[in-house]
This record gives C-alpha cells, sequence and structure tokens, in this order.
C-alpha cells in the first residue's frame, strides 16, 4: 500500500540525513500502522492516533540521543503529543503539533494550558500550526493583514519565549512549507519553535523540497 512506500522512504531518508529529534504530523495512520514504525524506527517512539486515519503525530527520538522521558501527554484527537524528559543533563519539553485547518482559539487554549502542566522551561516544539505568522513573508502572495490564527500563534510564542527557529536563522528569506492548488499559494506554515535560550544552540535551519508528502520538511541543526 501507499503507506507501506511512504513509511520506507520517510525512514530512509531520517537514516540517511541521521535525523535524531523527528517531528510527523498529518502520516494518517491507525494504532497498527504505528505500530509499524515501532518495529522499524531505531529508538524511541511516542504517538497519538485518531480512530479514523486523517490524522495522527509522532515524535522520533534516535537511540543513539541520551533522552530519558519523564512525562508523556498524548491527545485522543490525533493532534498533540508532549514528552518532557532529560537530555544530556537537562529537562526538554519535547512536542509535535498538528493543528486544525480551520482557526480553533480552543485547541489553542488546551495546548497551551497543557504545556503549562508539563512545567519545562526547555522547549522544542514541532508542527503543522495551519497559519502563517508573516503575512508578507511567510505567504506568497503576500497577504496584508494577520490572520486570527497567526495572531494567536504569534501570542503563543510570546507566551512561552519560543523562536521561530527557520526565521530566526533566515530573517528577511523567503520559503515555504505548503502548496495549495486550490488557491494557487505557497505558504509557511510548519515550525521548528525553540525555546529563547536554546536558540544560541541553532547552526542552521532549512525547508526542503516537497517530496514525501505535501508540506516540505524543516529541519533544525544543533551544535
Amino acid at each position: 500500500s501507499n503507506n507501506v512506500i511512504k513509511r520506507k522512504a520517510i525512514l530512509n531518508y531520517l537514516k540517511k540525513e541521521k535525523v535524531q529529534v523527528v517531528f510527523l504530523q498529518q502520516i494518517h495512520l491507525n494504532e497498527e500502522e504505528h505500530k509499524k514504525y515501532l518495529r522499524e524506527w531505531v529508538g524511541q517512539i511516542y504517538f497519538t492516533s485518531y480512530s479514523s486515519n486523517t490524522r495522527g503525530a509522532i515524535i522520533l527520538v534516535h537511540k543513539l540521543l541520551p533522552f530519558t522521558a519523564q512525562d508523556i501527554y498524548k491527545d485522543t484527537d490525533g493532534r498533540i503529543v508532549l514528552v518532557k524528559g532529560e537530555l544530556s543533563g537537562e529537562l526538554v519539553l519535547l512536542g509535535n503539533v498538528d493543528a486544525p485547518n480551520v482557526y480553533d482559539d480552543i485547541f489553542l487554549a488546551f495546548l497551551l494550558n497543557k504545556i503549562v502542566e508539563m512545567d519545562c522551561a526547555n522547549m522544542i516544539t514541532g508542527g503543522d500550526f495551519n497559519c502563517y505568522l508573516s503575512p508578507s513573508l511567510d505567504r506568497d502572495p503576500p497577504h496584508r493583514d494577520q490572520s486570527k490564527a497567526g495572531r494567536a500563534l504569534q501570542n503563543f510564542l510570546k507566551v512561552f519565549n519560543l523562536l521561530d527557529g527557520w526565521r530566526y536563522m533566515n530573517p528577511n528569506n523567503k520559503n515555504y512549507t505548503l502548496y495549495s492548488s486550490s488557491h494557487l499559494s505557497l505558504s509557511r506554515i510548519d515550525y521548528i519553535l525553540v525555546s529563547e535560550h536554546l536558540v544560541h544552540l541553532v547552526e542552521q535551519s532549512s525547508i526542503g523540497p516537497i517530496a514525501l508528502s505535501d508540506h516540505a520538511p524543516v529541519t533544525l541543526e544543533k551544535n
């Protein structure tokens, strides 16, 4: 099936690139499919599935990364996975988010509360937030106004002192993670968000080609 080919392609890409922490969203997997990742990925895996196979979020942690999980939260909607653990002697919260297509203030408030409950100062959150932060830089054709969802995401970053890793490393560049054929538009809606006091560790960040899914992968390398 398509899922098998896609899973193998994704895992091959991750191995080739020697990726150590992976956030995958919307990989349309049910519980069974997720377990296949468990068998084929060498390392730790945390996931949330939804009853249909329309959603799903996974965090993969490579076996060579010294990460010890202490607290895990997974929602029942296939949209949020949070794992707090010790990474090289520091407490870090890894989060993977697949936000709804239509702006939902309840979803963001729920996510905010769950992160507060996890009580962790260092955070690395990846995901498809389904909105752009800068109407002029993150969308083509550009928009004049910030969307409601974009404003809410900006507020989310402020609350947790997070920086958009790719934008931090590429202050004025234009690059996009999603092409919409129905709107004939490009937008950057996939992010890796990093705590402000961890951002000095970021060496570079890039956006890959849209190949293995309809979204482009965002990568972040640290010192």
